[in-house]
C-alpha cells in the first residue's frame, strides 16, 4: 500500500505542476476543483476500507486529471470561437519585444480578444513588462 501512496502523490504533484504556464484558465480551475472533489470523494470511499489517505490521493489525482481535461476542452472551444484571439503569452512576448502599448491594445480590439485574468496571470504579465494600461484594458475590455 505504501507504494500506491507514493505513486498517487507523485501523480498529484505532476498534474498540478505540469504545464501550468501554458494551461488556460478553465484548465487550471478544472484541475483544482476536480482534484479537491476527487480527493474528498476518494477519502470518503477509502475510509470505508481503512485506506482514507490512499483513497484521497488517488481520487485527487483522478479528479485533477479529469477536471483539467474538461477545462482544456472548454478552453479549446473558446479559442475555436475566436481563432484570431491573442493569447496572454503572445501579449507578454509583444511587450518584451518593445511593441508600444497602444499597438497591443489595438490588436486586442481588432481581434476582439477577451480575457479572464487570475492574479497569477497578472503577475506573469507584469513580470514580462506588460504595462498597467494594457493589463487594465484586458481586465475591463475597454
Amino acid at each position: 500500500m505504501r507504494r500506491v501512496t507514493i505513486v498517487s502523490l507523485v501523480l498529484v504533484l505532476l498534474v498540478f505542476t505540469a504545464g501550468c504556464a501554458s494551461m488556460g484558465d478553465k484548465s487550471k480551475k478544472g484541475s483544482v476543483v476536480g482534484g479537491l472533489l476527487g480527493a474528498a470523494a476518494g477519502g470518503i470511499i477509502g475510509h470505508q476500507s481503512g485506506h482514507g489517505v490512499e483513497g484521497a490521493l488517488i481520487g485527487g489525482a483522478a479528479g485533477a486529471i479529469s477536471g483539467g481535461l474538461i477545462g482544456n476542452s472548454m478552453d479549446k472551444k473558446a479559442l475555436a470561437t475566436n481563432p484570431d484571439h491573442i493569447t496572454v503569452i503572445k501579449i507578454a512576448e509583444m511587450s518584451t519585444q518593445g511593441i508600444p502599448e497602444g499597438v497591443i491594445i489595438s490588436e486586442i480590439k481588432r481581434t476582439k480578444s477577451v480575457y479572464e485574468l487570475s492574479s497569477e496571470v497578472i503577475t506573469y504579465l507584469k513580470e514580462n513588462k506588460v504595462s498597467d494600461r494594457v493589463i487594465d484594458y484586458m481586465l475591463t475590455g475597454g
